[in-house]
């Protein structure tokens, strides 16, 4: 069992080629969504899902309201660009 940073960050490294394969499932909201581990690098892990525009509207049509579509969906509504100064 790893038990600090250090050993993990270096497990994840040696591994880096048959981890970027693999998948991590999260729930939210009601729903599992599915991620890709899309990047192992020297500082972090980075995880990623594509998600099209039409299956956010199936989602929020079909009541999924408090899963990753209808908070993808309000992040994008509710941008406004930030003046530069």
């Amino acid at each position: 069992m790893i038990d600090n940073a250090e050993d993990l960050k270096n497990k994840a490294v040696e591994n880096k080629a048959g981890l970027k394969r693999q998948f991590v499932n999260i729930p939210i909201g009601d729903e599992e969504y599915g991620f890709r581990i899309s990047g192992i690098g020297e500082k972090s892990v980075k995880i990623e899902k594509f998600i099209k525009y039409d299956d956010i509207f199936e989602a929020i049509e079909s009541g999924n309201d408090n899963g990753l579509e209808a908070m993808i969906k309000q992040i994008i509504e509710d941008y406004e660009e930030e003046d530069e100064e």
